[in-house]
C-alpha cells in the first residue's frame, strides 16, 4: 500500500513558472535599487530575503496544489437498497384492452410511478412469455431502465405463451447473487394465464435463492376480453383460435395458488382500476432490511499535507509582506484542497484477481486512476491480465467474444507501456496478445463461413420448397376440377346412383398417378437435403446440447407427413372413384409444405400463394367438408411460426474490424441462431401463443 501519494501531479509543472519569476523579481531590485541610488534614497534592509520568503511560499503553494496526501486508513462501502427485478408478462393476452390502454401498458407505467420513487434501490428488467428474457441487469441507472422498458412488446421474446417458471428461472440465475439474499425483491405483473403451471417449482426456486415476491394481477377477473391485433396497415382485428375468438381474463386462482406456496409472497390485483405502483411495493417492503454491501467495494482515505504546505506558506509571506496582499490568493488556493482524498484498493482488487472473480477485479480496476504513470501503468497492466485470461476461458464457445476481450487486452497492454516504458512484462504480453488475435480471427471466420453455408444450404431448400408447392398445387387444382362431386340427397329421397366416369378417367388416372410420384420423389429428395442441413447444424451446436435443440426437427417432421400424404395421394389417384379421398391427401400436402416455409421464412402461413387461394375455392363451395381434412390425419395448426425467421434471414456476418463495439454486435448475430435453436425446444411445448 502508498504511505504517500501526489493526486495531483501535473500541478508541478507550475514550478517551470519559479524561474522567470525570479528573473522578474531580481530586475525588478536592480531597477528600484538604481531608482533609490539617483534620488539619493539608502538600500532597504532585507529586500532580497523577503523576495525570496516569497518565491519559497509559492513552491509551498504549487506543492499544495498537487495534493499530497499521507497515512491511508481503508474504509469500506455499504449500500442501501434493496434489489427489485420487475417481471413483466408479455404474451398477447397483455394486449387486452380492459385495463387503460392496455394490461401491457398499464404494468409499463406502474413500472415507471416505481422508478419515480426509488432512490437507493438496484432496479432489473425481465420480460417473459413463452421464454424469458433479460432486458436490463440489476443498476442504479433509472433512466436506462425507463429507456428499455419502452422497448417492451410482445414481439420481445423468442416465442409466445405464458410461463412464469421461465422468468423466475432467467432471475434467480443470472441476475440475482446469492450474496445478497434476503435483500432482493421480484415484482411480477401478468394477468395470471400460464400455460405451463409449476407453483410448486417457483415457490421452491424462490425460497432457495432468499427472494421475496410481490404478484400484480392486471385484467378483469370476472368479465373475459378480446386480444386485438393490428396488421401492418394498421387495420385491427380480434386473435381467433379454431374459428373462434381468443379472450381472457384476470386469473386470480392461479396467481393466490402461487402466493400462498411461496413464503414472503403477496398478492395483490389492482385489476382494471388505475394504481401506484410505488406505493404498493413501499407498503409490501416495509420492515424489510434496506443494508447490507454491493460487491466488496472499499476504498482508501489520505489525510491532506496540503494544509500543512498552505499554512507554512501563508506564515512565510504574512513575514515577507502584508497578509492583505496575499489573502485572497491563499483562500482561492485553500478552496481547491477542501476535498478528501479517495483511492480504490489495488491490493483487494488483485486479490479477486488471483480468485478468478476478474469481473469483479475489473470494476475496482476501473476506479483507480489517481497516482503516478507507474502506479497507473500496473492498473492498466493487470486489466489486460483479466481481459486476456476471460478471452481464453471462453475461447471454445465464443470466438467472437473471445476476440472482443483479447482487443480488451491488447489495448490494456498498450497502455501499460505507453505509461512505463520500463514494463517489460507488458511488450511479452503484446507478442502473446497478438498471436491469440490471430487465432481467434482465423475461428472467427470459419464459424462465420460454416453459418453462410447453412444459410445458403437452407435458401435452396426454401426454393424447393416452393417449387414443389407450386407444383403440388397445380396437380390439386386439376384434380380437384375432374374429380366427382359428391351429391348430398334431400331428406327422404332415394339414394342417387353413383356417378358414371368419364371416358378420359383412365388415362388421366394414369398421367396423376405419374406427375403426383413425381412429386413424392422430389419430396423426398427435399428432405434428405433438410436431414443433411440438420446433421450440420447438430455440428455447431455447442458441447452437450441435446438433439431435440435442432431447429430441423420440426420441418422434418412436418416433410415427413407431406410425404406420407403424396403416397396416399398417388394411391388414391389410380381410380376415378377415389381421387376426392386423393384430393383430402393433396390439400394436407399443400399445408404441410405451406407450414414448412412458415417456419424456415418467418411467413404467415395465410398468404402463400395460388394452393391456398385454390383451397380457399374448395372450402366455399361447400360440398367438400366431409374431405376437407381426410381420414389419414388433419393439417396441424402452427402458433409458433417464424421462430426461425431471424436465424434465416441473417445476413452474412462482416470480416471484423478493429472496434470492441462491432465485435460485441457480431458475435450476439451469431449467437441469435443458436439462442433460436434452444428456444425451439421448449416451443413445441406451447399449444397456445397467447
Amino acid at each position: 500500500m502508498n504511505y504517500f501519494v501526489i493526486q495531483w501531479p501535473w500541478m508541478l509543472l507550475l514550478l517551470i513558472l519559479v524561474v522567470p519569476l525570479t528573473t522578474v523579481l531580481g530586475r525588478a531590485r536592480a531597477k528600484r535599487r538604481e531608482l533609490r541610488e539617483k534620488v539619493g534614497v539608502g538600500s532597504v534592509v532585507g529586500e532580497g530575503r523577503r523576495d525570496g520568503l516569497r518565491m519559497v511560499a509559492v513552491v509551498l503553494m504549487i506543492l499544495a496544489l498537487t495534493r499530497p496526501g499521507y497515512a491511508p486508513e481503508r474504509r469500506s462501502v455499504s449500500q442501501s437498497g434493496r434489489d427489485v427485478v420487475f417481471a413483466i408478462d408479455v404474451s398477447r393476452s397483455m394486449l387486452a384492452e380492459d385495463a387503460h390502454p392496455s394490461r401491457l401498458e398499464a404494468a409499463k407505467q406502474g413500472v415507471r410511478d416505481a422508478l419515480a420513487g426509488f432512490g437507493s434501490e438496484r432496479v432489473g428488467l425481465v420480460i417473459y412469455a413463452g421464454s424469458s428474457s433479460i432486458l436490463c441487469p440489476l443498476t442504479y441507472d433509472y433512466d436506462f431502465v425507463r429507456y428499455m422498458l419502452e422497448q417492451v412488446n410482445p414481439r420481445s421474446v423468442d416465442f409466445g405463451g405464458t410461463t412464469v417458471l421461465s422468468a423466475v428461472e432467467k432471475t434467480v440465475d443470472n441476475v440475482f447473487s446469492d450474496e445478497r439474499k434476503g435483500m432482493q425483491d421480484l415484482v411480477v405483473l401478468t394477468d395470471g394465464e400460464d400455460h405451463v403451471p409449476d407453483a410448486a417449482r417457483v415457490a421452491g426456486l424462490l425460497d432457495e435463492r432468499g427472494v421475496d415476491l410481490l404478484l400484480v394481477g392486471l385484467g378483469d377477473p370476472s368479465s373475459a376480453s378480446r386480444i386485438p391485433v393490428v396488421n401492418e396497415e394498421g387495420g385491427k382485428s380480434y386473435l381467433k383460435h379454431d374459428g373462434d375468438f381468443v379472450s381472457t381474463r384476470l386469473n386470480v386462482k392461479v396467481l393466490e395458488e402461487l402466493a400462498d406456496k411461496c413464503q414472503g409472497a403477496s398478492f395483490v390485483a389492482p385489476g382494471t382500476a388505475a394504481f401506484d405502483l410505488g406505493e404498493l411495493y413501499v407498503n409490501y417492503a416495509a420492515g424489510k432490511p434496506v443494508e447490507g454491501a454491493v460487491g466488496a467495494d472499499s476504498f482508501v482515505v489520505y489525510k491532506e499535507a496540503g494544509f500543512a504546505l498552505i499554512g507554512l506558506a501563508l506564515v512565510l509571506l504574512l513575514v515577507g509582506s502584508r497578509f492583505g496582499q496575499s489573502g485572497a490568493l491563499l483562500l482561492l488556493l485553500a478552496g481547491l484542497l477542501l476535498q478528501p482524498v479517495r483511492a480504490g484498493s489495488f491490493d483487494e482488487a488483485r486479490s479477486l484477481q488471483v480468485e478468478g472473480k476478474l469481473e469483479e477485479a475489473l470494476e475496482l480496476y476501473a476506479e483507480l486512476d489517481g497516482g503516478s504513470s507507474k502506479q497507473v501503468a500496473a492498473v492498466r497492466f493487470n486489466e489486460g491480465l483479466c481481459h486476456l485470461t476471460m478471452s481464453e476461458q471462453g475461447s471454445e464457445a465464443s470466438p467472437g467474444g473471445s476476440l472482443a476481450m483479447a482487443r480488451m487486452a491488447q489495448r490494456s497492454f498498450l497502455e501499460a507501456k505507453r505509461l512505463d516504458r520500463d514494463l517489460d512484462r507488458a511488450g511479452m504480453r503484446l507478442d502473446m496478445t497478438a498471436g491469440l488475435i490471430a487465432r481467434y480471427e482465423e475461428a472467427l471466420k470459419r464459424e462465420q463461413e460454416k453459418e453462410q453455408e447453412i444459410q445458403e444450404k437452407l435458401e435452396a431448400i426454401i426454393e424447393r420448397l416452393k417449387v414443389l408447392h407450386e407444383r403440388q398445387s397445380g396437380l390439386f387444382v386439376t384434380v380437384r376440377d375432374k374429380a366427382p362431386k359428391p351429391v348430398r340427397p334431400k331428406r327422404g329421397a332415394p339414394q342417387a346412383p353413383p356417378a358414371m366416369a368419364p371416358v378420359t378417367a383412365k388415362n388421366e388416372a394414369v398421367e396423376f398417378v405419374e406427375q403426383q410420384q413425381a412429386l413424392g420423389v422430389e419430396g423426398k429428395s427435399i428432405r434428405g437435403e433438410m436431414e443433411k442441413l440438420e446433421s450440420t447444424m447438430m455440428a455447431n451446436l455447442p458441447e452437450g446440447m441435446p438433439p431435440e435443440m435442432s431447429v430441423m426437427r420440426e420441418p422434418l417432421r412436418l416433410m415427413g407427413e407431406a410425404i406420407g400424404a403424396q403416397e396416399q395421394a398417388a394411391e388414391q389417384l389410380g381410380e376415378w372413384e377415389h381421387w376426392t379421398t386423393a384430393i383430402a391427401h393433396q390439400q394436407i400436402v399443400l399445408r404441410r409444405i405451406e407450414e414448412i416455409l412458415a417456419l424456415l421464412e418467418g411467413g404467415d402461413s395465410d398468404d402463400s400463394g395460388e394452393g391456398e387461394d385454390d383451397e380457399g375455392e374448395w372450402d366455399d363451395e361447400g360440398d367438400w367438408d366431409e374431405y376437407e381434412d381426410g381420414e389419414e390425419g388433419s393439417p396441424s395448426s402452427m402458433p409458433m411460426e417464424g421462430d426461425m425467421a431471424a436465424g434465416s434471414e441473417m445476413a452474412p456476418l462482416p470480416v471484423p474490424n478493429y472496434s470492441v463495439e462491432d465485435l460485441l454486435m457480431e458475435e450476439q448475430g451469431s449467437l441469435q441462431f443458436r439462442e433460436q435453436q434452444r428456444a425451439k425446444a421448449q416451443e413445441g411445448k406451447v399449444k397456445k401463443d397467447w
